[in-house]
């Protein structure tokens, strides 16, 4: 497997195991949009971090 589909797997796992930890266990007692407003930051976050790598895996080749 390819370093990007592991960390796509990753991501994916992390993705699910959040979303279960808020909208299932709810340590913080937690109203239900706050649960979505914090997956929809970790998957915001996660698209800047792709972006950011690209623009580096770019520059590296000399395409920027």
């Amino acid at each position: 497997m390819s370093a990007e589909a592991i960390e796509k797997i990753v991501f994916v796992i992390v993705g699910i195991l959040l979303a279960l930890f808020l909208f299932v266990w709810n340590p913080m007692e937690l109203y239900a949009s706050t649960s979505r407003w914090i997956i929809i930051g970790y998957i915001v976050l996660y698209a800047i971090y792709r972006f950011i790598i690209d623009i580096n895996k770019s520059k590296k080749r000399g395409t920027s």
